[in-house]
């Protein structure tokens, strides 16, 4: 008996009194924090986003939301004293479950509310943008309005409208332009705003949408196992409630989420109508504004012309004599000038219409004869006037015409004349009245008396003057050609050269220039002294005489002008002597060095290579090793200073060549602008490049050599290492290797034993299943004796039938004689006819099929017999037929219809399917149920409708005999069209056919039996589909042929060709039942729709007969096959194959060699007689059906060795211009050579080969058409090199050149015949003429196209081969190199050692499989110290360069995988590193991946901390013993678990698009669109991405690395539906767009012009295409280059020089990384390359540039958006599982509440 005191229940109530008083406490402030997340919550979902009062919510709801965000703040802190004192009640309250369970709700309440906040951040942007947009655009609207009104009525006028208003007009007309102009870039504007704006109206369920509306998530929700992640689209179905819709989600699930959720994306229909709507306002104001332009510039040039005309025809000869002749001819010519610019201005004016034009032509001809009439009156009226006066206007008339040099008589003659006429009127004075008139007269005379003396003085001065002007002129006129010629020649040239006597040779040309100018400086002096005569004599004419005075100012600075530009042609010769100079002399200089460098370079690398091929077999040969390699690394050490010194006399060149250039190009600028004359410019490629790449070359060489050097010096020092501890262990492990033998062999005795244990014990067993096979064979043999005797019936049935068919055959042949009838009933009776052969044939094969089926299924034999055994009581009961039988006498035994299966295509079909699709009838199946008719007897009946009467099987040929289809297509029997065609007609009906062996089988069996090629797999397994189906992706269900060809899975001619197939063998086949269907039946079923059965009933030609290359149906060619009689299988027969030999390409015919004169008659005849063989004829015509004597290889005389011609170019032995000479030339002489092994190769196969590279595939491809013909483009016919040299679609100098290869290596090739060709049938056949024979026999310089590399000189082919030697061996011809150095020249590629990425691979122990340091941490492989060793193990170390305001610059190592940044020179003040370290790094002793770890190692901090958006990562641990493995099995795991440093690789450049994401969060590869739902890759950029696959050759698969279609991507779930059809246009820049007349497949470019492609993403494409490779010709899936498609008229010089100039690219994708704007090509130099070559772009959800992600919510400056960005995803009811959630605080001033991350 146990006593309990008092004292004990009093202190045990105190404690539980306590704790539930804590409980309750801590609960109810849980339960009102829940409150208040609710109520915020449900305060939001009701809210309603719709364009409602749009313009009131907005400001109200963001300043709501910005309390909100203050409020989540102050609650945050509250939440995490809350969190605090939870965590002390958890370690020791009794209640702790039930504290937890309340806390995990609050976490989930409050992290759902932090996603609303994030959905309502998004919806406040948008639906703000949606209110300024409609708001800025219907004050656009209004605008536009207002200046359409103002403009009419501003800026109207009519012909009344003065002049002085027309200009005014037209002045304010310009400034309202100006006005205009801002109205266009705000249309432009909402244009562009416009596609990014969202739909609110169909928000509201009052709003009726006519088609699916679709809805797009801003964050995850799960609930019911159903969800839909961020990003993801789906259909509204219902919106009838405020807070939550019905959607359909991916994968075709309904669900309900919160509206707030959703938001209904952009295109907005009601923003790009408006804003189209504005445009076309803008356009119709503009149109306007033209208008009103052209109308007042008409009628300003209108009163002009009348202002002219009213002045001309106000004329008279009173007021033309008192005028200058200059005077009035100048109003004559601003008629002819104002009348132009009416014609001009008034087309297109409102304001003159055609009468007004041809009125104001009238009064401008009637104008125009007015003033001809009074000039020529002028003359006659002077002689009307007063005598005084004709004297004085005579006088003058006179003076005015020896002014301008229209006077006849000399002075002296004039004299005379005047004393004359002075002594008339004298006399006549000395009789006048009137004294004044006398006086005046008198004066007059003596005025004329002093007028004519002043005349001939002039006369005397004027002719000097003209004298020294005329020796002006000739001066200034060779002045300027001297000035011109050597001008000219100054601009010649835009560079220099690098070779020294090029320069040498252009100092002696200046040379030249300076002293031909030194010597005719006189001519200057000269210039100068006839001007200043000039000047003298023009100054002593008297200024009365101002007609005949001459400005000489002009010709003083045209004097000065040649002066200055001959001084500046002197200034230019001296500077570039000088320069020049200079760079001579320091081009010997670095030419000296480098060389010297280059040349140790190549020595010291050959050096490496000897000691790295050394063996060591013992420990003191390895140190001997590790010495001589010391003091190799050490002489490299040595040559840096060397090195550096090549670089700096590198840098002196190219920067006085750039100086030179800079002059050059100034002194041609200068002068374009003083004459005001374009100077020709060609692109300029700067000697200053090559020697800087050269050098930049030499340097990265002795990296690599020195790293190279350095780890092999390092890696023996391991090696010495390891051989000595190696023998230390030994001794242990011999002994260790015996015990485990010995314990092997124990294990393996026992195994042994259990092994025969188990013999035994199946030797009873199979004893025991002898004996009961023994007896069923027996009763099995009785069976088959029962069987033969049926077979005997079935026999006697056969001859029945046979000899009924040859009835039949009789008495058609009878009714063909009349031939009234014979039209009517022929067709019925050969329909009757075949009908009953393939009957015959279907019962022999049954009836054969049967007795075979029998000795090889026991169990059916029973069924059989017991169906006989009805058969023959029914017999027995038919003589007997008076007899009556009652129900009550006799009962039936029914069977299941489901149970009575028949053999369909591929699969059982019961009597009941049959019966519900009508093959059977009501009473069949009756009789089928009641036992009256067997499965078998129905089955013949319905024989067509199973198994159909059989496709085309074969091809038979007289002397080849049967073929499968695609032999016959390799033998030419059958063309590639047509051979498709019957294979596709084979899979869609069922089977693929081998007619030799008479077997059926499935597509993929017949490609690995190699009874058709694995190249047309795809296309058959689509055909095969018609007959087992289609698989719908999204229900499962099985489609036939029809039914997707709606969905869009197959196109309508392949469609109509297969169902044509089945219609012809027995029906439309159902995939489903696996029978054939009558079109009707197929219809009702909707197996076809109505459109396809109308088309079946046209019975379009869908197939190709080879024999007559013409259109025909299926069912024709049936009937043109032959039935083969053992078999029954129907073969296509084919036309005897004419007589052919091997050509280059294809097929020669004998007679073809006839007409090519290469063989004659009389070989003909032998060949038909069979005294020779085609093979003789082949070896005998060798040289020219495939033969070439081209150089094929390269003989290196230094290493005694054959080589290719591209291998020596990558071993430095040829320049690359020279090695493409001659691959050329091998593919235009027939093949590419092979001379190691002694293969002709065509050049796709030798680049698959690694014969040539990829850089020389296309020119060499372009070369290879010399052999396989060129397309004339307007004819689309194939024509020879020399044609296409001719029509301009080859280069001619480099046409000039294959052409002579292709001579010189036989003779010229025939493209379409595929063999060479005499001279003399190459002129008949238009392939070539004399005038290129001519060309090509001359040996100029002009003809020598190929480079010697021995004596580089150039030389013509033959020359060249002239200096070749045989190969004894193979007769190959090769092209010896004599025993020197490499060239310098040689550029080899390299990375510089500034980028440098590891990855630490960890294998299970148990799978094998790879995985990532995380994912091991995760499945606990590893635990967290060496999770946390092995993840600063990965990097990504950059090594960049910083510059400082004040010009300094620091050298920095960033971490691009995690942004961690060090400061070199920090580092080495701090002394974390020594300066011996960084000289180390410098030198290459140590890698920039070493360099970083010595740096990190000890920067390292004692807390470490990791983050991830993934709430079981997040933890932050002081000491790496807190998180070890949690049992000792895992523990166990850590030492078998395989860990991998990959070694830092080089960045890769190739040539493929980006492939994939890199997650550099989960360090995940993943696909572009599961990146795009993780949100860490955009919309827009995710379809960028995929369109540069689509267009570019197909989807790629990460995994790997194929290629795919797009459907077949859909298929393997990489994309969806909805992005395979935005991506369709870019799979069709790859495929080729189809132009709709020409059925001729059209290239991306050739779509832009067509306007089958819009321009902006066709040069989308084009970009992408040149970026990888070149453009894509979609005839042939072949890229081609820039040159090539603009001789193919796709591009012009314009748009191909926008596609070279990459830098200028648009910037059209956000950097998933940084979250900058960036292009293709950024994207591509960004990327991160896998071994096997994908490329893949890093992305992040938090941009590495200091940029926030979209989600990343902030309520103000203050506020830690962290603490709310990484919440979970989910709904507030059960979404997520939380039970792995841990919490992590910092010590940071403020303390987070977070259920996801820390920030």
């Amino acid at each position: 008996m146990y006593y309990i005191s008092c004292s004990d229940f009093t202190g045990k109530d105190k404690i539980f009194s306590h704790h539930l008083k804590e409980l309750q406490n801590i609960i109810e402030e849980i339960s009102k924090a829940i409150m208040w997340v609710n109520e915020h919550e449900e305060e939001e979902l009701v809210f309603d986003w719709g364009d409602k009062n749009i313009d009131v919510y907005i400001p109200k709801k963001q300043e709501s939301y910005s309390k909100l965000m203050r409020d989540l703040e102050e609650k945050e802190k509250e939440l995490n004293k809350l969190k605090q004192k939870v965590d002390v009640l958890l370690t020791s309250h009794p209640a702790s479950d039930k504290i937890e369970a309340y806390m995990e709700t609050l976490q989930t309440q409050w992290s759902w509310l932090l996603q609303i906040t994030k959905c309502i951040h998004v919806h406040l942007k948008e639906n703000a943008a949606y209110s300024q947009f409609f708001k800025e655009a219907n004050e656009t609207y209004a605008k536009l309005q207002k200046d359409h009104e103002s403009i009419r009525k501003k800026f109207s006028c009519d012909k009344n409208t003065p002049l002085e208003s027309l200009t005014d007009l037209l002045y304010n007309l310009e400034r309202e332009k100006e006005k205009l102009m801002e109205n266009k870039r705000q249309v432009q504007t909402l244009v562009n705003k416009s596609k990014n704006i969202v739909r609110l109206k169909p928000r509201s369920p009052d709003e009726k949408s006519s088609g699916q509306v679709i809805v797009q998530a801003l964050c995850d929700f799960k609930q019911d196992q159903k969800g839909i992640m961020k990003g993801n689209e789906a259909i509204l179905k219902d919106n009838s409630q405020r807070s939550k819709w019905q959607v359909t989600g991916p994968g075709g699930l309904d669900m309900m989420i919160p509206s707030v959720c959703l938001i209904i994306p952009p295109p907005n229909p009601l923003s790009i109508t408006l804003a189209n709507k504005n445009e076309q306002y803008y356009e119709a104001i503009m149109g306007i504004w033209n208008q009103l332009y052209i109308n007042i510039k008409s009628l300003m040039s209108w009163q002009y012309c009348m202002r002219d005309i009213n002045q001309i025809n106000s004329l008279t000869l009173t007021m033309l004599s008192k005028m200058r002749p200059e005077e009035y001819r100048s109003i004559v010519k601003s008629l002819e000038t104002h009348y132009q610019e009416f014609l001009r201005s008034s087309h297109g004016s409102e304001m003159f219409g055609d009468e007004d034009k041809r009125k104001m032509e009238s009064q401008y001809v009637g104008a125009q004869t007015h003033y001809d009439q009074l000039v020529v009156q002028l003359p006659a009226y002077s002689k009307h006037c007063s005598l005084a006066f004709l004297i004085t206007q005579s006088t003058k008339g006179h003076w005015i015409h020896l002014q301008w040099q229209e006077i006849h008589s000399d002075l002296d003659s004039i004299r005379n004349e005047y004393l004359r006429l002075r002594e008339k009127i004298l006399q006549q004075l000395d009789g006048a009245k009137d004294p004044e008139q006398v006086r005046f007269l008198r004066g007059e005379l003596e005025f004329i008396d002093q007028k004519l003396g002043n005349l001939q003085n002039f006369s005397a001065v004027y002719l000097k003057r003209l004298t020294a002007l005329k020796a002006l002129l000739e001066s200034l006129y060779q002045a300027e050609d001297i000035v011109k010629v050597h001008e000219a020649r100054l601009v010649e040239k835009e560079t220099t050269s690098l070779d020294v006597n090029d320069i040498a040779k252009y100092r002696n040309n200046l040379k030249q220039m300076k002293s031909e100018l030194e010597q005719k400086k006189d001519l200057l002096k000269t210039m100068e002294s006839e001007l200043v005569k000039a000047v003298e004599w023009n100054g002593r004419i008297d200024q009365s005489f101002h007609q005949c005075d001459v400005d000489l100012s002009k010709y003083g600075e045209i004097v000065g002008q040649m002066t200055d530009r001959w001084r500046r042609i002197q200034t230019q010769i001296n500077t570039r002597m000088g320069d020049l100079e200079k760079q001579e002399r320091q081009l010997k200089q670095y030419q000296q060095s480098s060389g010297e460098t280059s040349r140790w370079i190549d020595h010291t690398q050959q050096r490496q290579d000897e000691l790295q091929a050394a063996k060591c077999k013992d420990v003191q040969s390895l140190k001997t090793h590790i010495d001589r390699q010391k003091i190799l690394f050490s002489e490299i050490k040595g040559k840096k200073e060397d090195v550096e010194n090549v670089h700096k006399d590198a840098d002196t060149c190219a920067s006085l060549i750039k100086d030179y250039e800079l002059g050059l190009a100034s002194y041609s600028a200068g002068l374009e602008t003083l004459l005001n004359i374009p100077i020709k410019r060609t692109l300029l490629h700067s000697p200053a490049t090559d020697i800087t790449e050269e050098a930049t070359s030499i340097q990265a060489r002795y990296i690599e050599l020195l790293t190279r050097s350095s780890d092999y010096y390092k890696f023996l020092a391991e090696m010495l290492k390891n051989m000595e501890e190696l023998k230390n262990t030994m001794m242990i492990h011999e002994s260790q290797t015996s015990y485990n033998e010995v314990r092997q062999e124990r294990d393996n005795l026992l195994t042994r034993i259990k092994l025969l244990d188990q013999e035994k014990n199946k030797q009873l067993k199979l004893e025991d299943e002898l004996s009961r096979v023994k007896v069923s064979l027996e009763s099995e043999l009785r069976f088959k004796q029962r069987l033969q005797e049926d077979l005997g019936k079935m026999t006697n049935d056969f001859n029945y039938w046979k000899s009924q068919c040859a009835l039949k055959e009789g008495q058609a042949r009878q009714f063909e004689s009349e031939k009234s009838k014979a039209d009517r009933e022929r067709s019925s009776l050969q329909n009757e006819l075949d009908k009953m052969k393939n009957e015959l044939r279907t019962l022999e094969q049954r009836y054969k099929s049967q007795l075979q089926s029998s000795e090889r299924q026991v169990s059916e034999l029973s069924q059989k017999r017991e169906s006989l055994e009805t058969d023959i009581k029914r017999l027995q009961l038919r003589p007997g037929g008076l007899s009556k039988h009652t129900q009550t006498e006799e009962k039936v035994a029914m069977v299941d219809p489901s149970k009575l299966l028949f053999d369909g295509v591929h699969r059982k079909v019961s009597a009941q399917q049959l019966y519900d699709c009508g093959i059977i009838d009501k009473g069949t199946l009756e009789k089928l149920l009641s036992g009256q008719k067997t499965v078998s007897e129905v089955a013949v009946d319905i024989q067509l409708s199973l198994k159909g009467t059989g496709v085309i099987a074969g091809v038979v040929q007289g002397t080849q005999g049967k073929m499968a289809i695609t032999e016959a297509r390799s033998k030419n029997l059958l063309t590639p069209e047509s051979a498709i065609m019957l294979l596709e007609a084979q899979a869609a009906t069922g089977y693929m056919v081998d007619p030799t062996f008479n077997d059926k089988m499935s597509v993929d069996a017949a490609c690995s039996r190699g009874v058709v090629d694995t190249a047309d797999r795809d296309v058959l397994i689509t055909a095969e589909a018609a007959s087992i189906g289609f698989k719908d992706p999204y229900s499962g269900k099985l489609l036939s042929v029809g039914q997707a060809y709606k969905k869009g899975r197959i196109d309508k001619d392949t469609t109509l060709r297969l169902l044509q197939a089945q219609e012809s063998v027995g029906g439309i086949l159902d995939p489903v039942l696996s029978v054939y269907l009558p079109k009707d039946a197929a219809l009702d079923r909707n197996l076809i729709d109505e459109d396809l059965y109308r088309a079946l009933n046209k019975k379009l030609p869908c197939y190709l007969d080879s024999n007559t290359n013409e259109k025909t149906t299926y069912s024709d060619l049936k009937k043109k096959c032959k039935i083969e009689p053992a078999s029954g299988l129907l073969l296509l027969p084919a036309k005897d194959k004419a007589m052919t030999v091997k050509g280059f390409r294809g097929e020669v015919s004998i007679n073809e060699l006839v007409k090519s004169n290469l063989i004659d008659e009389t070989d003909l005849q032998k060949l038909n007689q069979g005294k020779i063989s085609s093979q003789d004829i082949e070896d005998r015509l060798r040289p020219y059906l495939y033969g070439s004597t081209c150089i094929a290889g390269i003989y290196d005389e230094a290493n005694d060795r054959i080589m290719p011609i591209y291998k020596a170019m990558k071993e430095g032995l040829l320049r690359p211009g020279t090695t493409l000479e001659l691959l050329e030339a091998q593919a235009a002489s027939g093949f590419m050579i092979d001379p190691v092994n002694n293969v002709s190769l065509t050049v796709e196969e030798a680049w698959k080969r690694g014969l040539v590279g990829k850089e020389f595939k296309g020119k060499l491809l372009s070369a290879e058409r010399a052999v396989t013909g060129y397309k004339d483009p307007h004819t689309g016919k194939v024509i020879s090199l020399f044609q296409a040299i001719e029509k301009e679609l080859i280069e001619r100098g480099h046409g000039i050149r294959l052409l002579e290869a292709q001579i010189a290596s036989g003779g010229i090739i025939d493209p379409i015949e595929s063999h060479r060709i005499d001279v003399e049938v190459a002129y008949k056949r238009g392939y070539f003429d004399r005038e290129m024979n001519e060309i090509l026999t001359y040996e100029g310089d002009d003809t020598k196209g190929f480079f010697d590399p021995n004596t580089h000189e150039n030389l013509t082919y033959l020359q060249l081969k002239e200096k070749c030697i045989t190969d004894s061996k193979t007769g190959l011809i090769l092209l010896p190199l004599h025993d020197k150095k490499k060239s310098t020249q040689q550029q080899q590629s390299s990375q510089k050692n500034t980028l440098r990425k590891r990855r630490v691979v960890i294998v299970d122990p148990d799978t094998g499989k790879e995985m990532s340091v995380r994912e091991a941490y995760h499945r606990e492989l590893i635990d967290y110290e060496t999770f946390l060793e092995l993840s600063e193990q990965e990097c990504e170390w950059e090594e960049i360069c910083i510059k400082a305001t004040d010009g300094s610059t620091r050298l920095s190592i960033v971490d691009r995988k995690t942004g961690t940044q060090y400061d070199v020179q920090e580092a080495l003040d701090k002394g974390i590193i020594t300066q011996t370290s960084l000289d180390q790094y410098r030198s290459g002793s140590l890698t920039l991946t070493q360099f970083a770890d010595l740096i990190t190692s000890k920067s390292r901090s004692g807390e470490m901390s990791i983050y991830s958006s993934n709430a079981e990562d997040i933890t932050t641990c002081r000491s790496p013993t807190q998180l070890n493995p949690s049992s000792p099995t895992i523990r166990k795991r850590f030492a078998s678990v395989s860990i991998t440093l990959s070694p830092p690789s080089e960045i890769l450049d190739d040539q493929s698009p980006v492939g994939a994401i890199f997650d550099t969060e989960t360090l995940e590869k993943i696909t572009i669109p599961e990146a795009q739902r993780r949100g860490i890759v955009d919309n827009i950029t995710a379809q960028r991405l995929l369109e540069a696959q689509a267009c570019t050759g197909g989807i790629i698969n990460p995994a790997s690395g194929e290629r795919l279609a797009l459907q077949d991507a859909v298929h393997q779930a990489i994309i969806d539906e909805d992005m395979a059809a935005k991506l369709k246009p870019a799979h069709k820049a790859y495929t080729g767009f189809e132009d709709v007349k020409t059925k001729r497949k059209l290239s991306t470019a050739e779509a832009i012009k067509e306007k089958w492609l819009p321009y902006e993403a066709g040069q989308r494409f084009l970009e992408f295409q040149y970026l990888t490779g070149g453009l894509v010709d979609p005839g042939t899936g072949k890229r081609i280059g820039i040159e090539e498609a603009i001789r193919r008229g796709w591009v012009d010089g314009r748009g191909a020089q926008k596609l070279q100039e990459t830098k200028n690219y648009l910037k059209i994708l956000t950097c998933p990384k940084t979250k900058l704007k960036i292009s293709y090509k950024d994207a591509m130099d960004n990327c991160m390359v896998e071994d096997m070559g994908l490329k893949m772009l890093q992305a992040t959800s938090m941009s590495t540039k200091g940029i926030s992600s979209p989600y990343n919510v902030s309520s103000g400056p203050g506020s830690r958006s962290g603490s709310r960005t990484g919440s979970r995803s989910g709904s507030r009811r059960g979404s997520v599982d939380y039970s792995s959630i841990s919490y992590s605080y910092t010590s940071s001033t403020s303390k987070t509440f977070s259920s996801g991350s820390n920030s």
